[in-house]
């Protein structure tokens, strides 16, 4: 399943990268994130707790960033399972970077995303619904975090 999402943050590009390149405290702002730890280099290892519609998941899995900001690109691949339901996840997110201004920031997120076993039996309009609604809730959250650390 493809998502993609284009934002601006009141915020010069250096605040933004600083944010960003704090993985754990930027996993933070993800809802549903219980814990996000180092695990090697580039390499985090992450638990998300998500309900969607009657089934709550325990997601675990790794992690990987990899960040280029001389192009203003930061991308995630991550793999993560839930042993107990059968199901996981597997995504590769991209996020590109640029500065309309020197007050704001224009984030461009693309993911595709893999929902797999019971996970992805749920259906997409379900999956869809939810995903959107944990990516505005993380955006609103960068945008606040943004502002708290000025």
């Amino acid at each position: 399943m493809k998502f993609a999402y284009n934002f601006v943050v009141a915020a010069p590009v250096n605040q933004v990268w600083k944010l960003l390149d704090d993985v754990p405290r930027a996993a933070q702002l993800m809802p549903g994130i219980e814990s996000v730890k180092p695990h090697g280099q580039d390499t985090y290892e992450g638990t998300l707790r998500v309900r969607i519609g009657p089934m709550g998941f325990n997601l675990t899995g790794l992690i990987h960033v990899l960040t280029d900001r001389e192009l203003g690109k930061w991308r995630i691949t991550a793999q993560a399972e839930d042993p107990r339901i059968g199901g996981g996840v597997a995504a590769d997110i991209g996020i590109e970077i640029s500065e309309p201004s020197d007050t704001e920031t224009a984030v461009y997120l693309n993911a595709d995303v893999n929902f797999l076993g019971r996970l992805g039996q749920l259906g997409q309009p379900i999956i869809k619904k939810k995903s959107d609604a944990m990516v505005q809730e993380f955006i609103e959250n960068l945008k606040q975090a943004i502002l708290d650390s000025d």
